[in-house]
């Protein structure tokens, strides 16, 4: 029988596996989708471009359906849009949304499932240290070895969610922000704005609200993703 530690021959126990370390509570996926974009989000379209745009065709029209705004006589070259409100109205975010949470819970789920045999493991190790199961110094050093070995993967696991979480997010900003610009650039085209801003929580000290484009906007976006899903 092996007991836990001899005058001549120490047994070196193993520490209780560091959770913290790698099981993060979020894995950066409580947020599932931060939008990193919308601080900085800003279009810029020149005066010169608009007039320039104003021979449309009908068929370039109908492809990019524009929503009626009631500042189409604006006398401000510059205008803006309420982002918290797009992000929560806007049926591509709403919709992703949901697909990102799920992908969150289930990476959650895997590393959680993963922690939950580290734990087991080294329980096993203490019960089996405890009651001399070990008949050798090797057989204790080999379950040793076995739980670090569990703890590595359990860490790597994470760390490769967290880089695919982080890539789906990225891929819906991106996808998010090219959508909208795409439609204030066509808007743009009847409105002529010099400058269309985001307003986001406190960045814009004040507005006057009959600069908002927010509903305008969030209607034709929807109009428009709308018919790519047809």
């Amino acid at each position: 029988m092996l007991t836990q530690q001899t005058e001549h021959n120490p047994l070196l126990i193993l520490p209780p596996p560091n959770l913290s370390i790698y099981y993060s509570n979020d894995l950066n996926m409580k947020a599932p989708f931060s939008f990193f974009f919308v601080a900085a989000l800003v279009i810029l379209t020149s005066l010169s471009a608009c007039k320039k745009e104003k021979g449309t065709t009908d068929t370039e029209k109908a492809a990019a359906p524009l929503a009626d705004t009631p500042n189409k006589q604006h006398n401000s070259p510059i205008a803006y849009v309420e982002v918290d409100s797009l992000l929560t109205q806007y049926k591509f975010c709403t919709e992703n949304k949901a697909v990102l949470e799920a992908k969150s819970k289930q990476y959650q789920s895997q590393v959680a499932a993963k922690m939950a045999q580290v734990q087991k493991a080294y329980a096993d190790f203490q019960q089996k240290m405890q009651s001399g199961a070990f008949t050798t110094r090797e057989q204790a050093e080999a379950a040793q070895l076995r739980i670090q070995k569990m703890q590595q993967e359990a860490a790597k696991l994470e760390e490769q969610l967290q880089k695919r979480m982080t890539a789906e997010q990225e891929k819906f900003n991106n996808t998010l922000r090219d959508s909208l610009q795409s439609f204030l650039k066509d808007y743009n085209k009847e409105m002529g704005y010099s400058m269309i801003v985001s307003k986001q929580g406190d960045n814009v000290l004040f507005a006057d609200p009959s600069l908002n484009l927010t509903k305008a906007v969030i209607e034709g976006m929807n109009e428009r993703y709308k018919g790519k899903k047809k």
